[in-house]
């Protein structure tokens, strides 16, 4: 009898347990300057939420333009700037999206072996591309390697309070 009671049970748990684990996944910031707001250190990715706006965090996979900070494949989790449309404008002070500044300077194009010029440019973000930033001026974001498109997204990210 227990057993009629139990199976049900636990094929429920088990259910929701997958779908959970399929959906959501726990990730950390290990970085010593922390990029996002507030300092955020953990965050929960919905892997299911591929519907980015701009002000959402958004987690996606480093690509080879991304080195030597982060290895192709890294989860990385910034703030999505610029969305489909939006004019962007990088020039040595500052980058602005639709005329709104969003980043102050280039600090890390030196390290980069280049010249803040190098990234100078004005374009608009092309269909399924987003562009993403951070918070500290030491970011490395697409100021320097240009767009997120929709197949490095993993999906949108929340910052837990901790």
């Amino acid at each position: 009898m227990f057993l009629l009671k139990a199976v049900p049970v636990l094929a429920v748990v088990l259910g929701v347990g997958a779908y959970l684990g399929d959906r959501f996944h726990v990730g950390i910031d290990d970085q010593k300057e922390l990029c996002l707001p507030g300092d955020h250190r953990w965050f929960v990715i919905d892997r299911h939420e591929q519907s980015i706006w701009r002000g959402d965090l958004v987690a996606f996979t480093a690509d080879a333009r991304m080195s030597p900070w982060f290895p192709v494949g890294r989860v990385i989790v910034k703030i999505a700037t610029g969305v489909t449309g939006d004019r962007v404008e990088v020039d040595e002070h500052r980058t602005a999206i639709n005329g709104k500044t969003v980043s102050e300077g280039l600090a890390l194009s030196e390290k980069l072996g280049k010249t803040p010029v190098d990234f100078t440019r004005q374009e608009n973000v092309p269909g399924g591309a987003l562009w993403v930033t951070g918070t500290h001026p030491n970011s490395f974001d697409s100021r320097y390697w240009g767009f997120v498109y929709e197949r490095q997204i993993i999906g949108r990210a929340y910052a837990l309070p901790f």
